[in-house]
């Protein structure tokens, strides 16, 4: 049997490093990065991470201490990232086969390194890999190696962790003694899959890092949890069980998703909401060529006790399977009537395709309105020319608002540099100081 070989490469703190590009004076500062609504630290650079800053601790817990300490704060700025980690995966692709790659995240991928390992030398070219993503955006990455996933997500986490792999940690190559010296000083927490939660109750089976995991009975912890653990266990020991997802099997469902800065309890704002959601999803269902038969929406209401939010959700089945916007969204609009309640105060809205099918092997049957489906299939396709030549905003569906009440909070968000034109960097004269465009 031919020996399995994959990589991960992660951007070491993503939303720090992707601020630090356009802001070069952050370098070397403590820098936090808040999630949607300016909630949690999502991110942290490794001078916030000295001063006991955690990882989703709540930014008003921390707030006065934190800029006392001169930590630089900022929100997420989703569509700066986004585009930073476009550009990163269109390195992966100069590198490597795209059946060869598959993204975990908008800042992981892991890599099928089998195809290649006899051809190249893999530590120089991964080497070079990283010095190219340095040098053309400017993100810092590490680079794990191991026999399965899970070896190489923990490789990942070493190079990351420890100066004296520089970047990069081939787990094949280490010798017996000191992977396991390796294992036994790396919290069992910390390995793919495992998590807080299930490491406090791998304690009862006196399983406390990754060293007492690999060498642990996978039979009786599969029955005690489940067989997930198993497969853990005999992964670390080099057995791969996790292939690469095939990145043609489309998703089974499309969701978009996001809480309100403030509390809403006009319908017609909401309706603006679920629209934004619509429009979203939508790009997304076009993307991957699928037409979709049901529409889910959901509205979270507040409460007084934990969790502080109630959902309720109502579906609408389709007529015909369709990408037709203008259906999709008058379909979700009919289920924000359903569901709203006056006088109660919503914190979050929910919008999600199922019953997904590929476009391209569709068939319609005889009792449907074949002649409309094609008209509404023409107004897509020139939708979408108009988007890709005037931009997203050019021309919306249903309600809109430039300045929509339900947008996030971000009141500490930076410049969209390469996605606005009137945020683009510019350069003054004397080349030391940067404006943002007006």
């Amino acid at each position: 049997m031919k020996e399995q070989l994959f990589a991960l490469i992660d951007i070491n703190n993503c939303y720090v490093s992707c601020e630090r590009v356009f802001n070069p004076q952050l370098n070397d500062k403590p820098v936090v990065v808040l999630s949607n609504n300016d909630g949690c630290v999502v991110s942290r650079s490794n001078e916030a991470k000295t001063l006991n800053i955690g990882m989703a601790v709540p930014w008003y817990e921390i707030e006065k201490e934190a800029m006392q300490a001169g930590v630089k704060v900022f929100s997420s700025n989703y569509a700066l990232y986004g585009d930073m980690s476009r550009r990163f995966f269109l390195i992966l692709q100069q590198y490597f086969h795209i059946d060869d790659l598959e993204p975990y995240s908008i800042d992981e991928c892991f890599i099928r390194l089998t195809p290649y390992a006899k051809s190249i030398d893999i530590e120089q070219y991964c080497r070079e890999l990283i010095s190219t993503i340095n040098q053309w955006i400017g993100l810092p990455c590490c680079i794990g190696i191991g026999a399965t996933k899970t070896q190489a997500k923990l490789a990942n986490h070493f190079a990351k962790k420890r100066t004296g792999f520089k970047s990069f940690c081939f787990l094949p190559d280490l010798d017996f003694c000191s992977y396991e010296s390796l294992l036994q000083e790396t919290p069992v927490a910390d390995v793919w899959g495992i998590g807080r939660k299930i490491s406090k109750q791998l304690e009862d089976y006196e399983i406390y890092n990754s060293y007492d995991l690999t060498f642990a009975n996978e039979h009786h912890l599969a029955k005690q949890f489940s067989v997930v653990i198993a497969r853990t266990i005999r992964e670390l020991k080099g057995q791969s069980c996790i292939a690469l997802d095939d990145p043609a099997i489309p998703s089974k469902r499309i969701l978009s998703s996001r809480s309100f800065a403030s509390d809403l309890s006009d319908k017609s704002i909401l309706k603006q909401a679920v629209t934004f959601h619509v429009n979203r999803t939508h790009k997304r269902l076009t993307t991957q060529q699928q037409l979709c038969a049901c529409v889910h929406v959901s509205l979270y209401e507040k409460i007084p006790n934990p969790p502080y939010k109630k959902g309720t959700s109502h579906a609408l089945g389709l007529e015909y399977a369709t990408d037709d916007l203008l259906t999709l969204n008058h379909t979700a609009l009919k289920q924000v009537n359903v569901l709203f309640k006056e006088n109660k105060k919503y914190v979050k809205v929910e919008v999600m395709f199922t019953a997904l099918s590929s476009k391209q092997q569709h068939m319609h049957d005889l009792w449907q309105p074949l002649q409309l489906i094609q008209q509404r299939d023409d107004l897509m396709k020139i939708l979408l020319k108009m988007k890709q030549r005037y931009g997203s905003d050019c021309i919306q569906v249903g309600y809109h608002s430039t300045s929509p009440a339900w947008q996030m909070k971000q009141h500490h968000r930076s410049p969209r540099y390469t996605t606005c034109w009137q945020e683009l960097l510019t350069i003054s004269d004397s080349g030391l100081a940067v404006t943002q465009n007006k």
